[in-house]
């Protein structure tokens, strides 16, 4: 845990320890191991909760301790270009599946006091590689991380996790709505609530871990 946190302090990378970091906050043995063992292109459309959603890496137990890191890693408001070069992988696999709609809308995972963390700068640049405009549709009406939290507390929060910004009112083709990790697919339910009022949802998210 320690040499973890001295990784992340000293921007070298996550998993080894190496000075030799890439934009992926990896270097390049660490970052061939993750997309060997975690990326499925196969599997990156699927559904949560009969939501559809795009996942650029799945989270398999006891087999994937490099996402576990990075995961932490990305948490925050400091990691703006290791976000951009994810965006770029998924826009990649997003892009060779489907055309965006035209009037479509990226809407980012809000975050307490609105402050411009993990989600926000993952959808920032999903929406500058592809040129969607990004709307903050959503904001939190419930404080406190869900990671501690069982299943059954996720649901039974999700109800009432989000609302709909007064000055949201326009419809969309169809409504993108961005978080870094899926887990019990609560989260993803809670946005949908309020955002199909504006048009279909799809979900995105660099991890699926279920």
């Amino acid at each position: 845990m320690m040499s973890h946190l001295i990784s992340i302090g000293f921007n070298n990378c996550l998993q080894c320890g190496s000075f030799a970091f890439r934009q992926s906050m990896l270097c390049r043995v660490c970052e061939n191991n993750l997309f060997n063992s975690a990326y499925k292109p196969d599997l990156f459309e699927s559904e949560v909760n009969q939501i559809p959603c795009m996942t650029l890496f799945r989270w398999q137990q006891d087999r994937n301790r490099i996402l576990n890191r990075l995961s932490l890693g990305l948490k925050g408001t400091g990691q703006k270009a290791a976000w951009c070069y994810y965006a770029s992988c998924v826009v990649q696999n997003w892009l060779a599946r489907e055309t965006p709609p035209q009037n479509s809308v990226i809407v980012p995972c809000p975050a307490v006091s609105d402050r411009h963390d993990h989600a926000y700068l993952f959808a920032e640049a999903l929406s500058q590689l592809t040129g969607i405009p990004l709307i903050m549709a959503l904001e939190k009406t419930v404080e406190g991380p869900q990671k501690n939290l069982t299943r059954r507390e996720r649901v039974f929060r999700s109800g009432y996790q989000f609302r709909l910004r007064n000055n949201v009112c326009e419809k969309f083709s169809r409504v993108y709505f961005v978080d870094d990790i899926i887990t019990t697919g609560a989260t993803v339910s809670a946005a949908n609530t309020h955002l199909r009022a504006l048009g279909r949802v799809k979900a995105i998210s660099l991890i699926i871990r279920r």
